[in-house]
């Protein structure tokens, strides 16, 4: 008797433990795919904000040109944060390429330089903000203004 309900404890368990890990797990998957259906998300709404407005000015008809090379991917963070202050939007290259190719957090050594895109009529506000941030001279390139 006693053998028989240590048994059935254990047979109850390991269903219990088996209901929890395929049965609750399949409800929970169902109702992610009901909630991703429920949502309908527009093409381009995940992107941040400055390479949002980026794209739709240029889809639009505004010229683009390379502002800057940076080899810090801090210094890329702040001053996109600085031109999306001021309302211009910006859009990047190779941002994370530097973190691939084995850079040290911190101090990283540049193998692919960061490329910051704006479009051509923000070009003088934004080289003012660039020229008002204290970087390393020697960690970034301003271009010419294209016309």
């Amino acid at each position: 008797m006693r053998i028989t309900l240590i048994i059935f404890i254990l047979v109850a368990i390991f269903g219990f433990l088996l209901y929890n890990k395929y049965v609750r797990k399949d409800r929970n998957i169902d109702s992610q795919k009901k909630d991703d259906k429920n949502t309908d998300k527009k093409e381009g709404e995940d992107l941040p904000d400055f390479e949002k407005g980026f794209f739709e000015r240029t889809q639009a008809g505004e010229k683009s040109q390379l502002l800057l090379t940076l080899a810090s991917q801090q210094d890329c963070a702040i001053i996109r944060s600085l031109l999306q202050a001021e309302n211009i939007p910006s859009y990047t290259e190779g941002e994370h390429m530097n973190n691939i190719y084995g850079g040290l957090s911190g101090t990283m050594t540049t193998v692919v330089a960061i490329k910051l895109y704006i479009l051509c009529a923000d070009y003088d506000k934004a080289v003012d903000i660039i020229k008002n941030y204290k970087m390393d001279s020697s960690g970034y390139t301003i271009f010419d203004k294209v016309e």
